[in-house]
C-alpha cells in the first residue's frame, strides 16, 4: 500500500513539474555548497542536489546565483520562488515553507598546526586575550566569549580572509563553518590548517520556498527522499563534502592503528572485568555486615542529632516559658497584693479606693487572660482541642469586636475601621464561632497594642468557599528576618523594643493553632516602622 502511494505521488509530481516553471536562487560565494567556479559556472553540493531532483522529475527549474542579500530580496519580491542553502530559523514562518534539510552544517575551531601543535578547547579556555578570526555575528561572538571571556576578535567577511588570518602568528584560531573552512584551506594547499572534532551550532540547511508555491516545496521534499533512497545523494555528498571532513579523513588514516588499539583495550577490559567480578564477589561477602553496621550507626547518629535538637528547643521553650510567665503573673499579682494592702487603711478617699479596685480588677483580668492562654496552648499541643462547627454571622462578630475595642482605641488616639471587600455572601457561613472570634480578637488586640498613632483596619470578604480577613495596622512593624518566629510561643518580634508592651507572646501562637485547626491559612506582610498586615483564610465547612 505504501509503495502504491509513493508511485502515485511520483506520477503526480512528475506531471506538475513538467507543466510548471520555477526559479531557485543560490548564493554564489559559499563553497563547497554553492559557488562560482573559474569558468563562471554556479556549482557545488546544493546545485548538484537540485539538478538531481530536476532530472528526476524532468521539471523546468531555472537555477540562478547572486549575493546572499540580493537573492533573499528577490524572494521577498516574488522575483524567485525559492532560495537554496538556507539555515532553518527554528520558529514557524507565515511567509515561507522550509523543506527538509539537504545537509546538516556545524561550526568548529580552525587553527594553524605550525603555531599550535596541540590545540584544544581546554587550552583555548586558559589563554589570556586570544585573538580569534570570525564573522561579525552576535551568536558566534557570544558563543566564543562563553568559553573565554577575555577573547579578542579579528572580523572577516569571506573565507579567503579567514584563511589568510590563520597564517598570522598573532591569530590564535578561527571560528567558522567547519567544511567550508577546511575546503578553503585545501584548495589553497594549506594542509597545516586543521579543525577540532567538536561540532558546534549544528543546523539543517535546505530550501526556503514561497507559500504561493507549495507544489515546488512538495517536489523538493519528495525528490530529496528519492535520491536519498537510490544512492544519488551519497554520490553527491562524497563528491563535495567527504574530502573536507577532516575528522573522517583522520579516522581513515589511522583506522588500522585504531582497530589494533581497540582490540588490545577490549582484551584488557575483559580481563579486568573478570578479575573485578572475582574481587567483587569476595569483597561483597566480607563487607555486607560492615555496611549493615554503618547504616545502623548512621541511623543512630541521625536520631541522636534529632533528639539533641529537640532537647535544645525544649530547653529554650522552657526558659522562655519561665521568663514570660514569671513576668506576666508576678506583675499583676504585685498590683493585686499592693492595692489590696492599701485598701485595708482608711487614709484614702473613696475615689482613690475605687481606682485601687479597678487596678486590682485589671490585674486579675490580665492574670486570667494569661492562664486562659496557657490552657488554650496546652489543649492545642495535646491534640484534645476539636472544632465545633455552627452557622455564624461574621459581620455581627466584627461589629461586636469593633464596639468592644472602641474605648481602648479612643484612649490611645487611634482608629479601628471595619470594611467589606467585594461581594459578601448572604448565605450561612459554617465554622467554629469561638475560635474565629479568638483569632480576630488576638489579631486586632495585637494591632492595637503595637500601634501608637494611625489606625487598625479589618477588611473582610465572605463567599460560599471561604472567608478572608486582612488585619492591617500602622504600628512598629516586624523585620523580615523575624517574621518566621512571631507565631512561636512566648515570642515578640523585637524584644529590645516590644518588651515595653504587655503580653505573654502566646496570642499569635494560639491564633495560628486555631487557624490550622479550622483548615485555614495565615500569612504576614510587614515592614519596620510602617506597619503590619495579617491575612487569614478560613474555609466554609458547609453542613
Amino acid at each position: 500500500m505504501h509503495k502504491t502511494f509513493a508511485v502515485i505521488a511520483f506520477v503526480v509530481l512528475t506531471f506538475i513539474s513538467a507543466n510548471a516553471q520555477y526559479e531557485v536562487a543560490f548564493s554564489n560565494s559559499y563553497p563547497p555548497y554553492q559557488f562560482m567556479n573559474e569558468e563562471g559556472e554556479l556549482v557545488g553540493f546544493n546545485i548538484d542536489i537540485l539538478n538531481a531532483i530536476k532530472d528526476l522529475y524532468k521539471s523546468d527549474i531555472h537555477i540562478s546565483g547572486g549575493a546572499w542579500e540580493a537573492i533573499n530580496q528577490a524572494l521577498e519580491n516574488s522575483g524567485t520562488q525559492a532560495v537554496g542553502g538556507v539555515n532553518y530559523p527554528g520558529s514557524p514562518d507565515n511567509d515561507y515553507i522550509y523543506t527538509r534539510s539537504t545537509i546538516n552544517t556545524s561550526h568548529s575551531f580552525l587553527y594553524n598546526t605550525q603555531f599550535h601543535s596541540r590545540f584544544s578547547l581546554e587550552r583555548f579556555r586558559s589563554l589570556k586575550e586570544p585573538l580569534v578570526a570570525l564573522w561579525e555575528h552576535d551568536v558566534l561572538i557570544h558563543y566564543v566569549r562563553s568559553i573565554n571571556p577575555s577573547v579578542k576578535f579579528l572580523f572577516v567577511t569571506d573565507y579567503e580572509q579567514l584563511s589568510a588570518a590563520l597564517d598570522r602568528a598573532d591569530v590564535t584560531c578561527a571560528f567558522a563553518q567547519r567544511v567550508a573552512g577546511i575546503y578553503q584551506a585545501k584548495i589553497q594547499a594549506k594542509d597545516y590548517v586543521s579543525a577540532l572534532d567538536h561540532h558546534i551550532l549544528e543546523r539543517g540547511m535546505g530550501f526556503k520556498v514561497l507559500k504561493t508555491a507549495p507544489e515546488l516545496a512538495a517536489l523538493l521534499n519528495n525528490g530529496l527522499e528519492v535520491i536519498l533512497a537510490n544512492g544519488e545523494y551519497q554520490k553527491i555528498y562524497d563528491k563535495w563534502i567527504t574530502e573536507y571532513d577532516q575528522s573522517h579523513n583522520e579516522w581513515q588514516k589511522y583506522y588500522k592503528y585504531t582497530v589494533i588499539a581497540s582490540t588490545i583495550i577490549l582484551i584488557l577490559f575483559l580481563l579486568l572485568l573478570i578479575v573485578n567480578r572475582i574481587l567483587k564477589a569476595r569483597v561483597r561477602s566480607r563487607t555486607k555486615d560492615l555496611q549493615y553496621q554503618l547504616d545502623l550507626n548512621s541511623q543512630i547518629m541521625k536520631e541522636l542529632k534529632r533528639q539533641k535538637i529537640r532537647a535544645e528547643e525544649s530547653e529554650k521553650m522552657k526558659t522562655a516559658f519561665l521568663a514570660n510567665m514569671s513576668h506576666e503573673i508576678r506583675t499583676p499579682m504585685n498590683g493585686i497584693l499592693g492595692f489590696t494592702e492599701l485598701l485595708k487603711t482608711d487614709e484614702y478617699l473613696s475615689e482613690e479606693q475605687l481606682h485601687f479596685i479597678n487596678v486590682i480588677e485589671q490585674s486579675g483580668n490580665r492574670m486570667l487572660g494569661t492562664i486562659n492562654n496557657i490552657i488554650d496552648v496546652s489543649k492545642l499541643e495535646s491534640g484534645v482541642e476539636e472544632p465545633s462547627y455552627n452557622a455564624v454571622n461574621i459581620k455581627g462578630i466584627l461589629m461586636q469586636l469593633q464596639s468592644f475595642f472602641t474605648q481602648e482605641t479612643k484612649v490611645k488616639g487611634i482608629k479601628l475601621n471595619v470594611a467589606e471587600k467585594g461581594v459578601i455572601s448572604t448565605k450561612g457561613f459554617v465554622t467554629d464561632e469561638y475560635k474565629l472570634n479568638s483569632i480576630l480578637t488576638n489579631l486586632i488586640k495585637n494591632g492595637i497594642k503595637f500601634t501608637r498613632q494611625g489606625y487598625v483596619a479589618v477588611t473582610y470578604s465572605v463567599n460560599q468557599e471561604c472567608a478572608e480577613f486582612w488585619v492591617e495596622d500602622t504600628g512598629i512593624g516586624i523585620a523580615l528576618s523575624q517574621q518566621a518566629d512571631i507565631f512561636d510561643q512566648f515570642v515578640q518580634a523585637d524584644t529590645s523594643y516590644s518588651r515595653n508592651f504587655e503580653g505573654s507572646g502566646l496570642g499569635l501562637s494560639i491564633t495560628k493553632g486555631y487557624v490550622k485547626l479550622l483548615g485555614g491559612e495565615i500569612t504576614i506582610e510587614s515592614e519596620p516602622k510602617k506597619g503590619t498586615t495579617f491575612y487569614v483564610r478560613i474555609p466554609n465547612h458547609k453542613l
